[in-house]
C-alpha cells in the first residue's frame, strides 16, 4: 500500500513540462527531467525493495489493474499510468492509454514493418494522398506511419480511418518544413508534416502535424 500511495502521489496529468502526461496521469518521480521513464533500480532504492521485487510487484498492480505498465526495448526505460486516477480525483472519465501514443510523445523510436514489404498488405479505406513536395520519405514508409498514426487516434475516437469516404492528406507545413536540430550524433534532419482528414472531397474535419526524424542505427 505505501508503495500505491507513493505512485499516486507522484501522478502527474497534462503538465507542459512533464512529457507523456498529456496522454494520461502517469508517474513523474520530479527528477528535474521532465522524462517520467523509470528503471526498477532507481524504483528499488526509492522503495528499500530488491529489483526483481519491483518487477513483481509492478505486474502484479498491472493485473489488478491498478495502473498501466509499459516497458520499451532496449534501455529505454518503463512508463507508469495510473488506472482510475481521473475518476477518483476528479470525477471524470478515465481515458485509455496507448502505448504507441505514449512512445510518439516520449520520442521513443516506433518500429515499422521492413522497406521491402509489399504494399499490399495497406488498406484502400481511407484514401491517402502524398504531396509530391515529400520526396524525402517514400509514399509506402508515409502510408505506413498513418496506418501508425490512426491505430492511436483510434483509441481517443476517432475512427474516420474506417469510413470510405475519409481522405488522409499529407503536405509540408511550408516552403521549407525541414529543420536541422543538433542530436547526440551531430546534426539530424526534422521533417514536419500536415495531415489533413477530409470527409468526401473538400470538407476537411480534423488536422495535425507529425514530425519525423530519422534514426541511424549502427551495427
Amino acid at each position: 500500500m505505501d508503495v500505491v500511495l507513493d505512485l499516486w502521489l507522484s501522478a502527474i496529468y497534462k503538465d507542459s513540462q512533464v512529457h507523456g502526461s498529456e496522454v494520461g496521469p502517469v508517474v513523474y518521480l520530479r527528477n528535474g527531467t521532465g522524462n517520467p521513464l523509470l528503471n526498477y533500480s532507481d524504483l528499488a532504492q526509492r522503495w528499500g525493495l530488491s529489483r526483481s521485487t519491483v518487477g513483481r510487484l509492478l505486474k502484479k498492480l498491472a493485473e489488478l489493474e491498478y495502473l498501466t505498465l509499459m516497458s520499451f526495448p532496449g534501455r529505454t526505460g518503463s512508463v507508469i499510468y495510473l488506472n482510475s486516477y481521473l475518476s477518483t480525483m476528479f470525477q471524470v472519465s478515465d481515458v485509455m492509454v496507448d502505448k504507441d501514443e505514449v512512445a510518439m510523445s516520449l520520442n521513443i523510436k516506433l518500429q515499422l514493418p521492413d522497406s521491402t514489404d509489399t504494399a499490399d498488405n495497406i488498406p484502400d479505406d481511407p484514401k491517402v494522398c502524398v504531396s509530391d513536395q515529400l520526396i524525402s520519405v517514400s509514399k509506402s514508409q508515409v502510408e505506413r506511419i498513418v496506418q501508425k498514426v490512426a491505430q492511436v487516434l483510434e483509441t481517443q475516437g476517432i475512427s474516420c480511418f474506417h469510413c470510405p469516404k475519409s481522405t488522409v492528406k499529407l503536405y509540408p507545413l511550408s516552403g521549407d518544413c525541414t529543420e536541422a536540430v543538433k542530436g547526440d550524433s551531430g546534426q539530424t534532419s526534422v521533417l514536419r508534416i500536415g495531415m489533413a482528414i477530409q470527409c468526401g472531397n473538400n470538407h476537411p474535419i480534423y488536422s495535425f502535424e507529425l514530425t519525423m526524424t530519422p534514426i541511424s542505427t549502427n551495427f
